[in-house]
C-alpha cells in the first residue's frame, strides 16, 4: 500500500476536470472548423458582418446629427 498522502482530497476531480476541459476545447475547434466551412453558415456570417457595418455607419450619422445621442451612448456605456 502506498504511504503517500495528499493534503488535497479533490486532486483527482481537478485532474479529471482539466482533462475534460482540454477535450472540449479540441472538440470546439473541430466544430468551429465545420461551421466555418459550411456555405450556408458562411453566407449568414457575411450577412451579419455587413449588417453590423451598416448599423455602425447609421449610428455614426445619427450622432453627427444629434450631439445629445453621443452623450447618452457614452453615459450608458459607462454603467
Amino acid at each position: 500500500m502506498s504511504k503517500l498522502r495528499t493534503e488535497k482530497v479533490n486532486i483527482i476531480a481537478e485532474f479529471v476536470g482539466a482533462l475534460m476541459k482540454a477535450y472540449t476545447k479540441r472538440g470546439a475547434k473541430k466544430t468551429l472548423k465545420k461551421i466555418q466551412n459550411d456555405p450556408v453558415i458562411k453566407k449568414s456570417l457575411q450577412k451579419i458582418a455587413q449588417l453590423d457595418k451598416e448599423i455602425k455607419k447609421d449610428v455614426e450619422a445619427r450622432i453627427k446629427q444629434d450631439p445629445q445621442l453621443k452623450k447618452d451612448i457614452d453615459f450608458f456605456q459607462g454603467l
